[in-house]
């Protein structure tokens, strides 16, 4: 396994080189992913495997682990989230390449010919993050019973229905 992991490289050419890289990136230093945090420490471990598989279709194995800390949208206030994502993609071109492709892969499509792989360990962290991330409601330094509404049936009874003027016209045209 080698430690480097290139600025930029050919998909295609690691792939059939056979080329593995695993270590470690501070989450500080991944400009898309910490607008997201509400805390940039720590790192994430990663693994990228590049290969082909049985039917010689160039992939890319990986896995990315760390412990992202996000703010809670319930309470405001910090909370952790632990990923451990392992992932296969394989290189494309074009859309019409990316359908034909096995359910088992996704596609990672390319613009141009060169690859950034950093930017894979930081798209599967920002993939990780659920779109309004909160605590469990244990968890949460929000009490939802503060907060529930009236029952619905107590509150129709009480609202009058707009449309009982209309029942009025509907009787005369009936007589």
């Amino acid at each position: 396994m080698s430690l480097q992991l290139p600025e930029q490289a050919d998909p295609w050419r690691l792939c059939e080189q056979g080329k593995c890289y695993e270590g470690r990136v501070a989450l500080q230093d991944l400009a898309r992913l910490t607008s997201l945090l509400n805390f940039t420490g720590g790192e994430a471990a990663f693994t990228l495997a590049f290969d082909r598989d049985e039917t010689r279709r160039p992939r890319v194995r990986g896995r990315v682990c760390a412990e992202l800390q996000l703010c809670c949208q319930r309470c405001l206030q910090s909370m952790p989230l632990a990923v451990d994502l392992v992932f296969q993609l394989s290189p494309v071109t074009g859309l019409e390449e990316a359908e034909r492709l096995p359910e088992e892969y996704e596609p990672l499509m390319l613009d141009e010919h060169l690859l950034h792989p950093m930017d894979l360990v930081e798209d599967e962290l920002i993939l990780a993050i659920p779109p309004a991330p909160r605590h469990t409601a244990a968890d949460c330094g929000v009490d939802l019973t503060d907060y529930r509404q009236e029952s619905a049936p107590e509150a129709a009874q009480q609202k009058e229905n707009p449309f009982a003027p209309l029942r009025v016209l509907k009787h005369d045209n009936d007589g």
